[in-house]
């Protein structure tokens, strides 16, 4: 038997009506979560630009709603360059990073993650180029003929090293600059050698020093100067002088011939014309001879004085005969010495002069000194040899047969 047609609409109508009640039930439960995720939002709070590789710290704030979000995962990136935080009670989260990309303008992403959903940010961000600085930590001691180490630091500005760079390093100035390069290792370091130092001497003896780095596509060029001091040498040899003042007895002799003082950073002869005769009251002086040489690597100063005879009559000393007279003065900057020669007479009396230097001989209202040997004054090593020198305790006489003076300035310490 067929039933009529309107008995089955009831269920159908239960039926879609239940359907309508679990969709609507569905609807009800999600909203919650919609409406959270929501009020979840994040802002950049932080700077907007940073030097490659510099450790740059970032920041932004997590809310929820009106209030700041605690326990978010909040993570930034520039590039390549990452790092993660975690908002606190205020919704403040911060960290560093520090661009690892070639500089321009990448932006800031900002992503925020939490129970209470998902959101995040992005902003204009700048990689600039990195400041650099150089500081020159090579040698401050040039000697000329010889080689010189020069070397460099090169840091970026928050003082890391910088590696794999060409750093030009110079001694000198102008036309008589000496450059080499050198490419800077792991810690930053640069160095090269300049084969011979060929520079002239200065008054203050100095020779200008500079570092140069000319900046690439990930770094600003920087400079460093400095001042090193140059080895010289310095001479002076001259055959005889006297000051005498006796009463009724006066005695000049100028020093002669005399190479006068010389002051050189360079490989020289200085010799000047002997002098034949130098003949005065209680003097006479033959055949006199003085000369400085200096020579390079190992920098040597040599002064030499030579006189065939000296004959001194003075007042109320015995007379002095002397022959075959030598001075010799050789300064290096690892020593000074020097020697002499000459065969003594003493009221036509040979004396047997030892060879000791500094050798004395009372004769009562003088004396008379053998072989005396002084330290230069002003040098590093130095020395100053007279053959023989008369003198008296109050400054009336003073006689000297045959000097050399030399000394080293400006040596490096020992190493």
């Amino acid at each position: 038997m067929l039933l009529p047609r309107n008995t089955i609409r009831p269920k159908r109508t239960m039926a879609s009506a239940i359907s309508v009640l679990l969709t609507a039930s569905a609807a009800v439960v999600a909203v919650p979560t919609t409406a959270a995720a929501a009020e979840l939002d994040v802002d950049y709070t932080g700077v907007a630009t940073a030097a490659y590789r510099a450790p740059t710290t970032v920041s932004a704030k997590v809310t929820l709603g009106e209030d700041g979000h605690a326990g978010a995962k909040v993570t930034f990136r520039v590039g390549d360059a990452t790092c993660e935080a975690t908002s606190t009670s205020t919704g403040a989260a911060s960290c560093t990073l520090a661009p690892v990309n070639k500089p321009g303008y990448y932006g800031i992403s900002v992503r925020v993650e939490s129970p209470a959903g998902r959101v995040g940010t992005f902003h204009t961000f700048q990689v600039k180029k990195a400041t650099t600085a150089l500081a020159y930590n090579g040698t401050r001691h040039l000697a000329n003929d010889e080689p010189a180490k020069l070397a460099a630091t090169l840091k970026d500005g928050a003082g890391q090293a910088v590696p794999e760079r060409t750093v030009r390093l110079a001694l000198g100035a102008g036309g008589a600059e000496q450059a080499c390069n050198g490419a800077t290792s792991s810690g930053g370091d640069a160095t090269c050698t300049v084969d011979k130092v060929n520079q002239d001497l200065n008054t203050e003896a100095t020779v200008p020093l500079s570092a140069a780095f000319a900046g690439d596509d990930y770094y600003l060029p920087s400079n460093a100067t400095s001042t090193a001091v140059l080895q010289y040498a310095t001479g002076r040899a001259f055959g005889a002088s006297a000051d005498v003042n006796l009463i009724l007895f006066p005695v000049k002799i100028p020093p002669q011939p005399d190479t006068g003082v010389i002051r050189t950073a360079r490989a020289t002869t200085n010799r000047p014309q002997c002098s034949g005769q130098v003949k005065t009251i209680g003097v006479n002086i033959e055949a006199l001879c003085a000369e400085v040489n200096t020579s390079l690597n190992p920098g040597t100063s040599t002064a030499k004085t030579t006189v065939k005879s000296a004959k001194i009559g003075l007042p109320g000393l015995p007379v002095l005969d002397l022959s075959g007279v030598e001075a010799v003065s050789t300064s290096t900057c690892t020593k000074a010495e020097g020697h002499t020669g000459t065969t003594l007479k003493i009221a036509g009396k040979t004396i047997d002069v030892p060879n000791v230097p500094n050798t004395v001989i009372d004769l009562g209202v003088a004396r008379l000194v053998i072989n005396e040997q002084l330290p230069a004054a002003g040098a590093d090593k130095g020395m100053t040899v007279n053959a023989v020198h008369l003198k008296d305790a109050l400054g009336l006489i003073d006689v000297v047969i045959g000097s050399a003076t030399t000394g080293a300035h400006n040596c490096a310490p020992a190493s």
